[in-house]
C-alpha cells in the first residue's frame, strides 16, 4: 500500500525543531520594521484623522476634557507614543495603589 504524503502535511506533522531542514517556502514571512519612506507614508495617510480628532478635542469644554484625563496644554501631545506610554504607566500606577 503507498500513502503519498504532501510535503506541507509532513512539515505540519513534524515537530518545529525537525521540521527545520523542511523547504522555507511554506514558512511564514518574518514581520520587518517599515522603512522610513513606509513611515512617512503612513504618517501622510493618518494625518486627516490626527486633524479631525485634535479638532474635535479642541472643541470640547475643560470639564469635558478633564473628564477624559486631558487638559488644554496636552492635546498637542495626544499622538504622541512616548505621551501615551507615561499615560499609560501612570494608569497602570494608580489601577496598581487603589488595589492595594
Amino acid at each position: 500500500m503507498n500513502a503519498r504524503v504532501a510535503k506541507e502535511e509532513i512539515a505540519l506533522l513534524m515537530p518545529t525543531t525537525l521540521a527545520s531542514y523542511a523547504d522555507t517556502a511554506y514558512a511564514a514571512p518574518v514581520p520587518q520594521a517599515p522603512s522610513a519612506f513606509a513611515r512617512a507614508v503612513r504618517w501622510l495617510v493618518d494625518l486627516p484623522r490626527r486633524r479631525a480628532v485634535l479638532a474635535e478635542l479642541a472643541a470640547l469644554s475643560d470639564h469635558e476634557l478633564t473628564d477624559i484625563g486631558l487638559n488644554r496644554s496636552e492635546l498637542a501631545r495626544v499622538f504622541d507614543p512616548s505621551f501615551a506610554a507615561q499615560r499609560s504607566n501612570a494608569r497602570a500606577t494608580l489601577g496598581r495603589s487603589m488595589i492595594a
